[in-house]
């Protein structure tokens, strides 16, 4: 998904959605090209069934 998909579907902002991340509180983003990141719609869903218990865990 892309930062503006992410955003749309969780209403967070991209401020709050970069804090969260560096707090390993919101899932990380994964390399699509240089300079273009994404995020796994498996791993926003995660976070949106329980965001205030989501944790980072290592990638599997």
């Amino acid at each position: 998904m892309r930062e503006r998909d992410v955003i749309e579907v969780t209403s967070l902002s991209h401020s709050t959605i970069w804090r969260a991340m560096k707090d390993g509180r919101f899932p990380r983003p994964v390399l699509i090209s240089p300079g273009r990141v994404g995020w796994r719609e498996s791993a926003i869903i995660a976070w949106q069934n329980n965001p205030a218990g989501w944790r980072a865990k290592e990638a599997a």
